[in-house]
Protein backbone atom coordinates (compact mmCIF):
# COMPACT_ATOMS: atom_id res chain seq x y z
CA UNK A 1 0.00 0.00 0.00
CA UNK A 2 2.69 2.48 0.82
CA UNK A 3 4.81 2.50 -2.37
CA UNK A 4 1.01 2.92 -4.22
CA UNK A 5 0.63 5.64 -1.53
CA UNK A 6 4.02 7.33 -2.84
CA UNK A 7 3.74 6.78 -6.39
CA UNK A 8 -0.22 7.94 -7.10
CA UNK A 9 -1.45 9.08 -4.40
CA UNK A 10 -5.37 9.64 -4.07
CA UNK A 11 -5.28 8.37 -7.80
CA UNK A 12 -4.58 4.95 -6.68
CA UNK A 13 -7.86 4.64 -5.16
CA UNK A 14 -9.96 1.87 -7.20
CA UNK A 15 -6.42 0.02 -8.23
CA UNK A 16 -7.76 -3.33 -8.01
CA UNK A 17 -4.81 -6.40 -7.86
CA UNK A 18 -4.42 -10.03 -6.84
CA UNK A 19 -1.86 -11.36 -4.59
CA UNK A 20 -1.64 -14.45 -3.04
CA UNK A 21 -1.91 -16.36 -0.10
CA UNK A 22 -3.59 -14.40 2.99
CA UNK A 23 -5.81 -11.93 4.45
CA UNK A 24 -6.64 -11.40 8.14
CA UNK A 25 -9.80 -12.65 7.45
CA UNK A 26 -8.36 -16.68 7.00
CA UNK A 27 -4.64 -16.51 8.29
CA UNK A 28 -4.28 -19.11 10.78
CA UNK A 29 -2.39 -18.11 14.17
CA UNK A 30 0.71 -19.43 12.43
CA UNK A 31 0.46 -17.19 9.66
CA UNK A 32 0.01 -13.91 11.93
CA UNK A 33 2.86 -15.25 13.66
CA UNK A 34 4.50 -15.24 10.53
CA UNK A 35 4.12 -11.71 9.37
CA UNK A 36 4.85 -10.49 13.14
CA UNK A 37 8.16 -12.14 13.12
CA UNK A 38 9.00 -10.97 9.55
CA UNK A 39 8.11 -7.26 10.65
CA UNK A 40 9.79 -7.53 13.64
CA UNK A 41 12.80 -8.30 11.74
CA UNK A 42 12.76 -6.23 8.58
CA UNK A 43 10.53 -2.91 9.94
CA UNK A 44 7.22 -3.39 7.71
CA UNK A 45 5.73 -6.02 6.45
CA UNK A 46 6.01 -7.05 2.45
CA UNK A 47 2.72 -9.20 1.69
CA UNK A 48 4.78 -10.75 -1.33
CA UNK A 49 6.26 -12.84 1.58
CA UNK A 50 2.66 -14.29 1.51
CA UNK A 51 3.47 -16.45 -0.82
CA UNK A 52 7.13 -17.24 -0.44
CA UNK A 53 6.53 -18.62 3.06
CA UNK A 54 4.85 -21.71 1.25
CA UNK A 55 7.36 -23.11 -0.44
CA UNK A 56 9.72 -24.95 2.54
CA UNK A 57 6.41 -25.97 3.77
CA UNK A 58 5.35 -27.44 0.53
CA UNK A 59 8.87 -29.04 0.06
CA UNK A 60 8.63 -30.52 3.25
CA UNK A 61 5.66 -32.07 3.62
CA UNK A 62 5.79 -33.54 0.00
CA UNK A 63 9.22 -35.54 1.49
CA UNK A 64 7.39 -36.73 4.57
CA UNK A 65 4.69 -37.89 2.05
CA UNK A 66 7.31 -40.33 -0.11
CA UNK A 67 10.90 -39.89 2.10
CA UNK A 68 12.32 -41.70 -1.70
CA UNK A 69 11.96 -38.21 -2.80
CA UNK A 70 14.87 -36.85 -1.04
CA UNK A 71 16.91 -37.98 -3.92
CA UNK A 72 14.24 -38.51 -6.55
CA UNK A 73 13.14 -36.11 -8.87
CA UNK A 74 10.65 -38.94 -10.35
CA UNK A 75 9.09 -39.76 -6.65
CA UNK A 76 8.54 -36.19 -5.51
CA UNK A 77 7.01 -35.59 -8.76
CA UNK A 78 4.93 -39.27 -8.67
CA UNK A 79 3.91 -38.19 -5.11
CA UNK A 80 2.97 -34.65 -6.15
CA UNK A 81 0.09 -36.19 -7.95
CA UNK A 82 -1.54 -37.50 -4.52
CA UNK A 83 -0.19 -35.02 -2.29
CA UNK A 84 -2.01 -33.40 0.52
CA UNK A 85 -1.45 -32.19 3.84
CA UNK A 86 -2.47 -29.61 6.38
CA UNK A 87 -2.57 -25.82 5.52
CA UNK A 88 -0.84 -24.39 8.44
CA UNK A 89 -0.77 -20.64 7.53
CA UNK A 90 -5.03 -20.90 6.84
CA UNK A 91 -7.76 -21.54 9.61
CA UNK A 92 -10.06 -24.04 9.45
CA UNK A 93 -8.93 -27.77 7.65
CA UNK A 94 -7.36 -25.98 4.18
CA UNK A 95 -5.27 -28.01 2.59
CA UNK A 96 -1.48 -27.80 0.76
CA UNK A 97 -2.29 -29.72 -2.41
CA UNK A 98 -0.98 -29.42 -5.91
CA UNK A 99 -2.55 -27.63 -8.83
CA UNK A 100 -1.66 -26.79 -12.29
CA UNK A 101 -3.60 -29.68 -14.33
CA UNK A 102 -6.65 -27.44 -16.30
CA UNK A 103 -3.80 -25.14 -17.59
CA UNK A 104 -0.93 -27.04 -18.05
CA UNK A 105 -1.88 -30.64 -17.86
CA UNK A 106 0.21 -31.79 -14.51
CA UNK A 107 0.10 -30.77 -10.90
CA UNK A 108 3.55 -29.02 -10.79
CA UNK A 109 2.35 -25.12 -9.19
CA UNK A 110 1.42 -24.98 -5.11
CA UNK A 111 -1.93 -24.23 -4.32
CA UNK A 112 -2.25 -20.99 -2.82
CA UNK A 113 -5.55 -18.83 -2.19
CA UNK A 114 -5.70 -16.01 -4.80
CA UNK A 115 -6.20 -12.95 -2.83
CA UNK A 116 -8.21 -10.22 -4.97
CA UNK A 117 -7.67 -6.37 -3.51
CA UNK A 118 -9.16 -2.73 -4.12
CA UNK A 119 -6.85 0.00 -3.03
CA UNK A 120 -8.98 2.54 -1.25
CA UNK A 121 -7.50 5.62 0.90
CA UNK A 122 -4.11 3.90 2.01
CA UNK A 123 -4.94 0.42 2.48
CA UNK A 124 -5.91 -2.84 0.98
CA UNK A 125 -9.47 -4.32 1.15
CA UNK A 126 -10.26 -7.83 0.10
CA UNK A 127 -13.08 -8.58 -2.54
CA UNK A 128 -12.59 -11.82 -2.83
CA UNK A 129 -10.54 -15.16 -2.15
CA UNK A 130 -10.28 -17.84 -4.55
CA UNK A 131 -8.42 -21.37 -5.52
CA UNK A 132 -7.04 -22.10 -8.88
CA UNK A 133 -7.25 -26.05 -10.08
Amino acid sequence: AKVLEEGAGELANGFISVGGASTPEIASDTMKEFVERYTKMFGEYNDESNTKVYALEYIIETLKANPAAIDNVEEFKKTIDTFSAPNPYLKGDAKLTYVGMTSFGQKRQLSVPMVVTEYRDGKFETLFVAQVD
